[in-house]
């Protein structure tokens, strides 16, 4: 009898504990694989963590390690990612599901048949309306018109993705400092780096519940990690100050129409 692959998937979890465990629940239907849940709490309340372990107790393929803070996006999946040995990682937004039971099964053929593909990217759509998740375009507005096209491109989603294990090692993960936004743009240029490609796949479909009371808001110094993230990354890969400097100004525009000048 054929060994099934392995397969990690990285979950972060705040609060939200129900919509997390309705993620789990999708993962556990996938097919063909050999799975492992990987849940990284980042602080949540007392009573939302207790929910997810009970929830989650008779599940053996199903771990939970819990942090006493949020220690960010990008340092919370490299908690989750180094729990595991499997060959091939894939994160999910825990406000996420795969469309078909199939896509984990999908994705490790296609790294399998594909050495020099380092990750994969998957589709999003909105879980509600399973149109495009607008926000979860990351590419070139120009590629647009190739949504429902494989296209190889330099970056990731971050709600829905699978990276090589030995790949992500190599690059050295993600890096800890960005905490939120443009993590997965600065993995990718790391991983392309290596003399890996990265794959959108529009055949591997997540559908995003986009829950908003999770997500960091303008208020809430999102337009501030945006800004800093993306200085930070400008000036990490040695890119023109003059460009640095254009970008900082239109983001100080951008903060004042906004309202959140301060942040920029």
């Amino acid at each position: 009898m054929t060994q099934l692959p392995d397969v990690d998937v990285i979950l972060l979890s705040w609060n939200r504990s129900k919509m997390t465990l309705e993620t789990v629940h999708n993962l556990l239907e996938q097919q063909g694989v050999n799975l492992k849940i990987w849940i990284v709490d980042q602080g949540s309340r007392p009573d939302e963590l207790q929910f997810l372990r009970d929830s989650t107790k008779d599940f053996s393929n199903v771990q939970i390690t819990a942090l006493e803070k949020n220690v960010g996006v990008p340092a919370g999946r490299n908690i989750g990612t180094q729990l595991g040995k499997a060959p091939y990682t894939v994160s999910l937004d825990n406000d996420a599901i795969f469309e078909s039971s199939n896509a984990l099964k999908e994705t490790v053929e296609i790294f399998e048949q594909n050495p020099k593909i380092g990750a994969i990217s998957f589709r999003i759509n909105n879980f509600y309306t399973n149109q495009d998740d607008e926000l979860s375009w990351v590419y070139p507005k120009s590629l647009k018109l190739m949504k429902d096209q494989k296209f190889f491109t330099t970056r990731f989603v971050g709600c829905g993705h699978a990276i090589r294990r030995d790949v992500f090692e190599k690059a050295g993960g993600y890096d800890g400092d960005l905490f939120f936004c443009w993590e997965e743009i600065d993995i990718s240029y790391r991983i392309i780096n290596l003399g890996y490609e990265i794959l959108y796949n529009p055949e591997i479909s997540v559908l995003h519940k986009v829950a908003p009371e999770a997500r960091v808001r303008w208020k809430d110094k999102r337009f501030y990690f945006q800004v800093r993230n993306a200085l930070y990354s400008n000036f990490k890969y040695n890119q023109d100050l003059g460009q640095s400097s254009l970008l900082a100004t239109g983001y100080i525009i951008r903060g004042c129409f906004n309202q959140v000048p301060l942040q920029a």
